[in-house]
């Protein structure tokens, strides 16, 4: 099988890469493949960084697979929603370096990690399901409700719109916009700085703070 996602240990942290050499969109098998990078990154107990290939981070869900409908499309979002989960509840900081486009899922991953960047180009990033006649399930609202700046909730989620990387800090979507050519860079000084702090005390407060999030959707993390 293909590697899609890779996991690599660097100097201070782990690093996930999401590469399928098209529009990194989540099948049953992406899903997997970073499950199992999670699994290698988990036994290193270091901050974690994911990205993406040159211009794509993450365009959604298999298309395929949502347009067939049925129990293959609820298979995959619940399959996808869990992963999110998982990323909410890491132990260590979740550093999310968006290589370009993040769309529909790949925006339910900018909302699932706890420090988003993204350089200063034209990639869109948003919650398209609306605009394709995907109604959102009770796990993407409340991910919304939780991680997306209220006068944005509406406009970002119910009217789909899109925003580029210097919108959406604003919006909620990222933390921080960073000079075009210096992403990686810059994630890995972030990395640095945040492998620097107690992770035990990090990863209480983190939950602490998600307690509701958390507990609404356990079911997801059994």
């Amino acid at each position: 099988m293909t590697k899609i996602a890779t996991y690599t240990r660097q100097e201070n942290f782990g690093l996930i890469t999401l590469d399928d050499g098209k529009a990194n969109a989540f099948s049953f098998e992406m899903i997997k493949q970073v499950n199992d990078a999670l699994d290698e990154a988990e036994k290193d107990g270091l901050v974690l960084v994911l990205t993406g290939r040159d211009g794509k981070f993450c365009a959604g869900f298999d298309l395929d697979t949502m347009k067939a409908g049925g129990d293959g499309k609820d298979r995959l979002m619940k399959e996808g929603f869990a992963l999110s989960y998982r990323l909410m509840n890491w132990a260590t900081p979740v550093l999310l370096a968006s290589t370009g486009h993040a769309l529909a899922y790949g925006a339910i991953l900018l909302l699932s990690c706890d420090y988003r960047i993204a350089e200063d180009t034209n990639a869109k990033l948003g919650l398209n399901e609306i605009a394709i006649g995907v109604t959102m399930p009770a796990y993407g609202i409340d991910l919304v409700r939780d991680r997306l700046a209220l006068p944005h909730q509406i406009p970002a989620l119910a009217c789909s719109v899109l925003y580029s990387p210097k919108e959406a800090v604003n919006a909620g979507y990222l933390d921080k916009v960073v000079a075009e050519g210096t992403l990686m860079e810059e994630a890995a000084k972030l990395a640095g700085m945040l492998s620097q702090i107690d992770m035990t005390a990090h990863a209480q407060a983190k939950r602490d703070l998600r307690r509701a999030f958390l507990d609404t959707h356990k079911a997801l993390g059994a």
